[in-house]
């Protein structure tokens, strides 16, 4: 079992492996949108991942739940940075589908084992601020990663230089996982509570809708600001990395300072401050306004993920890869939906209106959490 001053490895692992968050969501969609102009092909190139989530995730995550866990999470890591490393060679928009397909399909076995080999490794009472802490080293790798990597381009002006910096350091992340110890018995209980299986499939929903409702969403407010309202590709990276990694960084100081306060009414105020941005982000020309909002919706929504996180993790014991596999498929099902009918809106009726209807959906949502009993959102 891994002990609290063992976490360095993971945590090192962690702050390297997300060295390309910046490249996948700034450089890929804007390389997308340059070559195509049209929404559609940014929202596949962004659903292949959630596809390969739906279909394969569930037998990626019964093979973890029977095999080394650890060796499945080393030979994901090095196949997605070796197709990431590919995806600036492409010379159409098929061959990029195909390098996004096979650097997802590794990714995804990554994943799958991954989040059930923390879940049996971190002893309950240390989870929460485990994932705080994972959410720190997450938001500077991305950060200073994307600083990197915005300079190295605008220096080379070489996309595929960037792509293949990116996943040669994704995989020297592998370096952290092999020092991991591998864990022979998985964690098991004989059988979970009614109560948590029910909260489980509650907070699934919850999830699902939000997914199906802010999807693209930083797909659209990077393209918004560069393409409508002239943003440079620098300052769009600064503005990303400000609001993505700074507002991580507060939320995982400032989260105990919420022990207070009950998680519905956490998701409540996260979705709505989400909706009023959403709301608000094609109506303000003042770029620092917009930001300020999306960085307080970002903080809240932070904060409020650690505590739904932790709570999730404690609720799911027996065949946790399984568990955890059919939350993760639920959700990516209504994100797919939503990157569907968002793009359709999008090209079709116009940039303001897909995110109004992003905002309505998740008004919806807070009135569904609002009249759901309170004891359903007890923090275990």
């Amino acid at each position: 079992m891994l002990k609290k001053d063992k976490y360095e490895n993971l945590l090192k692992h962690f702050y390297w492996g997300n060295f390309d968050t910046g490249v996948i969501f700034i450089f890929l969609s804007l390389f997308i949108w340059d070559k195509t102009e049209n929404m559609i092909t940014v929202a596949i190139a962004f659903s292949i991942p959630i596809i390969i989530d739906t279909l394969i995730d569930y037998f990626f995550s019964y093979l973890s739940d029977k095999k080394s866990r650890i060796k499945l999470i080393i030979i994901g890591n090095i196949g997605s940075s070796i197709f990431l490393s590919l995806y600036g060679f492409s010379i159409s928009i098929y061959m990029l589908y195909g390098f996004i397909f096979l650097k997802s399909l590794f990714a995804k076995l990554y994943q799958s084992s991954l989040q059930p080999y923390i879940r049996e490794n971190i002893e309950e009472h240390e989870y929460m601020e485990f994932i705080a802490k994972r959410n720190i080293k997450i938001s500077v790798g991305a950060s200073i990663g994307g600083f990197t990597l915005m300079f190295l381009y605008g220096f080379t002006q070489s996309l595929p230089l960037v792509f293949i910096v990116s996943g040669l350091i994704e995989l020297y992340s592998t370096v952290y996982l092999l020092k991991l110890n591998d864990t022979k018995a998985h964690r098991k209980k004989t059988k979970e509570d009614l109560i948590d299986l029910d909260w489980i499939k509650y907070i699934t929903l919850i999830y699902t809708i939000e997914g199906f409702a802010i999807a693209l969403i930083m797909n659209r407010m990077i393209i918004y600001m560069h393409e409508f309202q002239k943003v440079s590709m620098q300052n769009v990276g600064l503005i990303f990395f400000i609001v993505y990694g700074i507002s991580n960084i507060m939320a995982s100081k400032l989260y105990k300072g919420f022990n207070k306060t009950s998680l519905k009414t956490m998701l409540i105020v996260s979705f709505v401050s989400q909706a009023i941005l959403l709301t608000l982000f094609t109506i303000i020309n003042q770029i620092y306004i917009v930001v300020a909002v999306w960085f307080f919706f970002e903080l809240v929504s932070n904060i409020t993920d650690i505590y739904s996180r932790d709570k999730i993790n404690r609720s799911i014991f027996t065949n946790i890869g399984k568990k955890l596999s059919k939350f993760r498929i639920t959700i990516a099902l209504g994100n797919v939906l939503g990157q569907l009918v968002i793009s359709k809106i999008w090209d079709g009726l116009g940039v303001s209106i897909s995110f109004y209807f992003s905002s309505v959906v998740l008004i919806i949502l807070s009135f569904i959490i609002l009249f759901k009993n309170n004891k359903d959102f007890e923090k275990n």
